[in-house]
């Protein structure tokens, strides 16, 4: 009899978030998708649909092509990219994919809508399931609609559904061991598994000299727990002989106020407001810049640091969920008190400041600290988790 280890596996990814939209989430399920066809593995993904009509066919992701079933969905209109299918049609939607996709494994993305619905359907037809968690209801509840003082019941009642929904997967991940700490936290999941989001190194390219210019750079949606408003104040502290041209990439909420904070600060001509962008576009980005800057507090991971440390750039990040495990202090980088644009500033500048050997010295500690997080070892243990969880079921 073969190996079944051998075999390659039929796979449904389900996620409430998916291209085009530009968020970590998005462009994880993304990017495994594309890694495990790649690997000569059947790859199907469920998401919503960016209009009123359902689809089923093959789209193009990095040369790869994937069969998307996009469920037809409204967007909130409160958030740049949120969508939510009509909840009385998702699991017979659903239902119906599975039974005529009939996968070895599902691999939900999140707890909620899509997520939620996958996870009843598939635990009804004894499939295999793993869950990767990228969703915090503290951050949803910014864009309820609610009054803040509904806050506080919504979020707890966001990780309730979250235990509900994980806990009858077979196997749970999270990308960090701090964020998979977080989710045993405030959920009765138990034994999370850290595993990384991942990055394709070779579509990198680091350099280790110093550009010819200071270039800080954010990648990432431009929503409020990024606090970038925080970022902006931090570069306008900078002193002007430095010449700081702030580059920030991405689309989201905040931007027309970060456009008036930049106004209003006089450092207009100093900040680029780049929006959504090719991959190409920000790989030579990560290219240009002299530090990469991540403010936010409510990262999982962060994929947009990791490519920047894998593009050899130092990071300047917030002290604050799982991005200190990115961060060797004062070798890769600098982690900052949140929200405090003097420390963000001090931070940046004495990076900026830096003599061009030690500063060379810490964009090849930052290439080198991205190496843990190859896509393909993680790729390899995510097929390992999908048999084991086949194990599990038989």
């Amino acid at each position: 009899m073969p190996d079944r280890s051998d075999r390659p596996l039929r796979v449904l990814i389900a996620t409430d978030t998916f291209a085009p939209d530009l968020n970590g989430a998005a462009r994880f399920a993304r990017n495994l998708a594309v890694r495990l066809a790649r690997r000569g593995n059947s790859v199907h993904v469920v998401a919503p649909s960016t209009t009123l009509v359902s689809s089923s066919q093959p789209e193009l992701f990095d040369g790869q092509l994937i069969t998307v079933h996009r469920l037809r969905s409204v967007r909130w209109l409160l958030h740049d990219w949120i969508r939510f299918p009509p909840p009385w049609e998702i699991r017979k939607a659903v239902g119906s994919l599975l039974d005529e996709i009939e996968p070895d494994v599902v691999h939900i993305q999140s707890f909620i809508n899509i997520g939620r619905s996958v996870s009843l359907e598939t635990t009804a037809r004894n499939i295999p399931l793993v869950a990767t968690n990228h969703v915090m209801p503290d951050n949803i509840v910014e864009y309820s609609g609610l009054p803040r003082q509904l806050h506080p019941p919504l979020t707890r009642w966001g990780w309730s559904l979250a235990s509900s929904v994980l806990t009858e997967a077979d196997i749970v991940t999270s990308p960090t061991p701090i964020a998979a700490g977080y989710l045993e936290e405030n959920t009765t999941v138990n034994r999370v598994i850290p595993l990384s989001c991942g990055i394709d190194l070779g579509r990198f390219r680091p350099h280790f000299n110093r550009p010819a210019t200071n270039r800080v750079l954010y990648v990432g949606r431009l929503d409020t727990e990024k606090n970038l408003d925080i970022l902006v104040r931090a570069c306008a502290m900078l002193p002007a002989a430095l010449q700081v041209q702030l580059d920030i990439v991405g689309g989201g909420t905040e931007l027309r106020r970060l456009q008036k904070l930049a106004d209003h600060l006089g450092v207009t001509s100093r900040v680029t407001f780049h929006g959504r962008v090719t991959d190409a576009a920000i790989d030579e980005l990560y290219a240009q810049a002299s530090v990469f800057v991540m403010p936010s507090t409510a990262e999982l991971q962060s994929i947009a640091t990791l490519e920047a440390m894998a593009s050899g750039v130092p990071v300047v990040l917030a002290d604050a969920m799982a991005l200190p495990h990115l961060v060797d202090e004062g070798r890769n980088g600098v982690l900052v008190p949140p929200q405090c644009s003097e420390s963000l500033a001090q931070a940046l500048e004495s990076i900026l400041l830096l003599p061009d050997e030690d500063y060379s010295t810490m964009r090849r500690c930052s290439y080198e600290h991205s190496l843990a997080h190859d896509s393909t070892a993680v790729t390899l243990r995510f097929e390992e988790l999908y048999r084991d969880a086949q194990a599990m079921r038989t």
